[in-house]
């Protein structure tokens, strides 16, 4: 039977007895003797040297680079120099091709590296100082936008800011990559143009010249020159049309055809001669030609030159300055100049890329060279242009190098084509004043622009007699 809560035999109890108290323990533990890590399985004393160098090698790196820094800093004085940062603005979403900085009184130095990295890379770079921003303008005719902000976190520092307004999207990351690695110092932008060229995406130069030179090689080349006149109609098609939108697509294939880095030597070569000269057939074999309509390529060669010239295409384009229509003929005429550079660099070098002369027949070596199609080129290009030289012109372009450098370059890259390969061109450059014209551009080039700088010492030493590597 159960008994009650309120038994007396439960209050004799005795409560439990309570846990022992801990003690604490003390404990010793033998730490083992460091061991080498340069040579394993060694314990001598002798052999455990600890190597500093590896641990401080980071330190080292960044004070020669800093010393670089305030070398080019002295030499090189920049065009832009900032005093004060904005916030950034709330609820303001940063892109994300930006960076930051974290180190707040290193304003100098990143402007400088901003600069100089927009120099080396060849993009016309207009700053404003009030508000820390650029507008940045590539060859390749990409708009950017670049701002500076200071950071309103925890931490201090500086926040570069790239937004894309008009262009290629691809040619926009590359820039804008290169410009930021530069801008925080993690790209040496003097190393990289030096090993990969004066050109962004110029990195397998050597592999395509060696491609150039295999495929300069005697062959069957007649369906390559097939597909060539085919594309080129294509892009007379595109020049010929009423939308600018159309013609823009049109030179900008031309510009593709030009270039053998991207088509291959015999469509450039046979796309050069259609802008020089009117028509694809060789000079120095007429008889071993396609046989085409060769219309659309004169067609072809009178648009280039009167937009290059007169900044349209026929009569009935004349735009003001300031309506929407002049920014587009702005690129359409920077398009024709990149094109008639390309032709004129691939007619000059065809040269030396191509087969031995020796294997040219006798009695046709001189119909073909490069002297005799470039002063054809400019008797042809005075005849369609109601008597306007195209030298003259493309030395007033020259002149405009501080607002358009772009095109300068490619007028330089032009007058230097010319007057390297023919001594009529060097001498009418020298009569209509190009020497003071170069020079002027050269200095512009040196501060801002380093294809322009190149492209104008080429052309000095093509009129001075002297030769430039």
């Amino acid at each position: 039977m159960p008994t009650s809560n309120n038994d007396p035999q439960d209050n004799d109890k005795k409560p439990a007895a309570l846990p022992a108290p801990s003690v604490p323990e003390w404990r010793s533990v033998a730490i083992a003797r460091p061991q080498s890590l340069a040579v394993p399985g060694l314990r001598s004393a002798a052999d455990e040297v600890i190597d500093k160098a590896s641990y401080f090698q980071k330190a080292v790196d960044a004070n020669k680079g800093k010393e670089k820094l305030i070398e080019r800093r002295q030499s090189t004085p920049t065009n832009w120099s900032p005093t004060q940062l904005r916030h950034v603005p709330a609820f303001y979403p940063l892109e994300r091709s930006s960076r930051f900085v974290e180190d707040a009184n290193s304003l100098g130095d990143v402007v400088f590296r901003i600069s100089e990295a927009n120099r080396l890379l060849s993009i016309h770079a207009v700053y404003c100082n009030e508000t820390a921003t650029a507008s940045l303008l590539t060859c390749e005719n990409v708009e950017m936008h670049l701002s500076l902000w200071k950071s309103t976190g925890k931490e201090e520092g500086i926040v570069i800011e790239i937004q894309r307004r008009k262009g290629d999207s691809i040619a926009f990351h590359r820039y804008s990559r290169c410009i930021l690695d530069a801008a925080v110092g993690e790209l040496d932008i003097h190393q990289h143009v030096q090993k990969n060229g004066e050109d962004i995406d110029a990195v397998l130069s050597k592999k395509v010249q060696r491609m150039l030179t295999l495929e300069a090689t005697p062959k069957d080349s007649r369906p390559e020159a097939e597909n060539a006149i085919v594309a080129i109609e294509i892009a007379h098609g595109l020049i010929m049309k009423d939308r600018i939108d159309a013609r823009q697509l049109g030179l900008e294939s031309l510009c593709l055809l030009t270039d053998p880095k991207k088509t291959g030597l015999t469509t450039a070569v046979i796309a050069s001669r259609v802008v020089l000269l009117g028509s694809a057939q060789d000079v120095s074999a007429p008889e071993e030609g396609l046989m085409c309509d060769e219309t659309p390529f004169q067609e072809i060669r009178q648009a280039l030159l009167s937009l290059i010239q007169f900044r349209r295409i026929g009569e009935a384009d004349d735009f003001d300055e300031d309506s929407d229509e002049s920014e587009y003929i702005t690129v359409l005429h920077n398009l024709a100049l990149a094109v008639l550079a390309n032709a004129l660099d691939v007619i000059s070098e065809e040269d030396s890329i191509s087969s031995a002369p020796e294997d040219v027949p006798i009695g046709r070596a001189r119909l073909d060279t490069s002297e005799s199609i470039s002063e054809r080129f400019l008797e042809d290009s005075l005849e369609c242009s109601d008597n306007h030289e195209i030298m003259k012109t493309l030395i007033s372009e020259l002149g405009k190098a501080g607002m358009k450098p772009h095109n300068a370059c490619l007028s330089a890259k032009c007058i230097g084509s010319l007057c390297r390969a023919s001594r009529k061109a060097c001498m009418r450059a020298k009569e209509l004043g190009a020497k003071n014209v170069v020079q002027s551009a050269l200095e512009v080039g040196s501060r801002t622009h380093l294809k322009l700088e190149r492209a104008c010492s080429k052309v000095m030493s093509s009129l001075t007699g002297t030769n430039v590597e």
